[in-house]
């Protein structure tokens, strides 16, 4: 187990929206690293916050943004430190108290990993009683979110490289983006992921959109050489940049990895390789949590026998989608309805 990894179910919920209040036994956020990009917009309280060597001290309002592997904490900010704020260039992550004076992780065993909040349950040392934290959480899988694989792989290389030039570049701020109303974003894709209404995942995935297009532009003006970073940057076949949407398109019909691979003008082996270490799974997981997506969807919404389901998302018959569908639910379609049914008339 890797002391730091903290697992993401990156197949099942490849995204998570959701409020975090601190209490005793959930703060602070001790050492660990993950798949996911994470934002918070903190909305209450003080923190101090690292990823990376980088150190921020954070107000109401500011974002914070975490690039995927990268270890980052989040603590309260120190008492005597209340005119800190913003990038702190004077201050290394490993000065900071939650690095120096480290606390033993709850243990994710199932998956070989940690919950970054103490073992001990220790209190935390708020600077009040009365001053806890509270922050909005978005977290997701850039390889399944839904925009255009142009788009989702430009971010990345932007990303890593605003990260490398400036570690100060995952700071913004309030008022810093203010013209796509961060504040708002967050909160609509928390409220979209609590009610899981129709579409919410297609809702969230266009505010993540806004926000990295936010974030993409501020970069631009504090100096990022966009056009100067993807002439330098080695171009990887035009063809797997797009398989991902070829896959979204056409996950109804018949798709073998090997068709697929010979449209990249690739070898199987070559094309299996390179499409785990792009998207972390397998091709054959990526067509499958496609469709599985499109069968809850269809579900929830229409009124559609499985026979007729199978044959619109592409699986060979009613068996074929049972199998699959419990391999990734843990249960059948019909019971996943009378779960999701009756966990809808508990919240009413």
């Amino acid at each position: 187990m890797d002391r730091y990894y903290e697992y993401s179910d990156r197949l099942g919920s490849p995204l998570e929206a959701f409020s975090h209040i601190t209490n005793g036994e959930n703060f602070p956020i001790l050492p660990h690293w993950h798949y996911f990009i994470e934002l918070i917009y903190l909305t209450k309280g003080r923190t101090l916050a690292t990823c990376g060597d980088a150190v921020f001290a954070m107000e109401p309002g500011d974002v914070l943004f975490f690039p995927p592997k990268a270890l980052h904490t989040i603590d309260y900010l120190p008492k005597g430190s209340e005119g800190l704020h913003g990038y702190l260039p004077d201050l290394r992550a490993e000065d900071c108290p939650l690095i120096t004076r480290p606390k033993e992780p709850i243990p994710n065993q199932a998956h070989g990993a940690i919950h970054p909040v103490s073992k001990l349950q220790i209190k935390a040392d708020p600077p009040s009683d009365t001053d806890n934290v509270c922050y909005d959480v978005l977290k997701f899988d850039l390889g399944f979110l839904q925009a255009t694989e142009n788009m989702k792989n430009q971010f990345s290389q932007i990303m890593e490289l605003a990260f490398a030039n400036d570690p100060s570049c995952i700071f913004f701020q309030k008022g810093t983006l203010s013209d796509i109303h961060p504040r708002k974003l967050f909160r609509d894709c928390v409220t979209e992921m609590q009610h899981h209404r129709f579409g919410y995942d297609t809702v969230v995935c266009a505010k993540l959109a806004l926000l990295m297009t936010g974030f993409t532009r501020q970069w631009i003006t504090q100096g990022i050489n966009v056009e100067e970073l993807f002439l330098s940057k080695e171009k990887d076949n035009q063809e797997f940049n797009c398989i991902a949407d070829y896959i979204k398109t056409h996950y109804n019909e018949p798709l073998r990895i090997q068709d697929l691979a010979e449209r990249c003008g690739m070898s199987y082996s070559y094309f299996a390789k390179l499409f785990r270490e792009t998207y972390h799974q397998s091709c054959k997981e990526y067509i499958e949590f496609i469709r599985i997506n499109k069968v809850t969807d269809l579900l929830l919404f229409t009124k559609l026998d499985l026979t007729y389901i199978s044959q619109e998302t592409g699986f060979s018959d009613c068996s074929h989608l049972i199998r699959t569908f419990r391999k990734w639910k843990g249960c059948t379609p019909r019971q996943w309805m009378k779960s999701y049914r009756s966990q809808v008339s508990t919240e009413q």
